[in-house]
């Protein structure tokens, strides 16, 4: 732990804020950002000038700086770099950080390292005792402490199990799952069209009791940890779990039904497009939208790509209320976030 200077952000402000701090390049590297209940605070490497405050000003409506302990990030430990297992050559390519889900750590080995993956999870395990087993981003099982791969992990006063070799689980979306769920307005209808264990349809049930929502996945050991998680949060009455792709659910049984639609899933969501306008009400909707692009990519070439293909189902897009980077997924590749009203 370390006291640091840190910008205090709402909810549903953090992407926006964690955009702006990483623009002026003012965030403390190796710490964890800090949970708070009404949102986060970003570590600072220290005060912002006065042209500094005035520009996060503009992109912030409410901006607070004050001193945080902060936890150290979960981060390969430097140990590592110098095992002698580990070739000098090779140890610039040693994985720089890692998830963790639950009790268990979720890392990215270069296929260079594959060799050198047992002495890896091992030495994660060692640095960490609250991890029990490390796991391959391909569900491979690395060194010798063995396990279940099931987990169960917490996040805003939710509770998730799930098996991390059977299912996707990202927990590095945490705060845009809460971006969402706090635009979710009374008696909304919510269709959530790659549901998973249900991070985004139980949290939203838990943030608004009076929704409805319709969890979709395709994945049978994911919708049966949805039900098993809806029940265990309470909210088995109103997050509806269906088996089966998006668009045959979209068209057979869930046509103009919902307020609002989640498509997280920026490896096909452009491809689901047709899917998500069926579903929104005649009256409209909004659309949250998730992509994978470029660094270089343009935020207008991915808006053109989602009105064009909304227009050819004879919906057009009134508004775009949020387009931003949420997660960088490699050094050149980030996800995108776009939510739009769409009638």
């Amino acid at each position: 732990m370390r006291r640091l200077l840190g910008i205090a952000l709402h909810s549903e402000e953090v992407q926006r804020g964690l955009e702006a701090v990483r623009e002026l390049g003012l965030i403390a590297k190796g710490y964890e950002i800090s949970k708070t209940k009404n949102g986060a605070v970003v570590p600072l490497i220290r005060e912002p000038t006065v042209l500094e405050m005035k520009r996060l000003k503009e992109r912030l409506n409410v901006l607070e700086i004050r001193q945080v302990e902060f936890e150290c990030s979960k981060a390969i430990s430097k140990d590592l770099r110098n095992l002698p297992e580990i070739p000098s050559a090779l140890r610039s390519e040693l994985p720089r950080s890692f998830d963790i889900i639950g009790e268990i750590a979720i890392v990215e080995i270069p296929q260079i390292l594959t060799d050198y993956s047992a002495v890896i999870g091992n030495t994660i395990i060692e640095n960490n005792s609250h991890v029990r087993l490390v796991v391959q981003k391909s569900s491979d099982i690395m060194g010798t402490f063995r396990g279940n791969t099931e987990t169960v992990y917490r996040e805003f006063g939710c509770r998730y199990r799930l098996d991390v070799a059977e299912v996707y689980f990202s927990p590095r979306l945490s705060y845009e799952r809460m971006r969402i769920a706090r635009q979710v307005r009374r008696d909304e209808v919510v269709v959530d069209m790659f549901a998973g264990v249900g991070p985004y349809s139980i949290l939203i049930a838990k943030s608004q009791q009076t929704s409805r929502i319709y969890s979709i996945d395709i994945n049978p050991i994911a919708i049966r940890y949805l039900e098993e998680n809806a029940f265990a949060n309470r909210v088995a009455d109103r997050v509806i779990a269906l088996l089966g792709d998006s668009r045959e659910v979209s068209t057979k049984r869930l046509r103009n039904v919902a307020d609002r639609v989640i498509m997280n899933l920026p490896s096909e969501a452009d491809h689901y497009i047709d899917a998500a306008c069926q579903l929104l009400r005649k009256e409209g909707g909004r659309m949250h939208f998730y992509k994978f692009a470029t660094r270089d990519e343009s935020i207008d070439s991915i808006k053109d790509l989602l009105r064009s293909s909304v227009e050819e189902q004879n919906r057009v897009i009134v508004s775009f209320e949020y387009c931003s980077a949420i997660k960088e997924v490699s050094p050149t590749r980030v996800q995108i976030a776009v939510d739009t009203f769409v009638r």
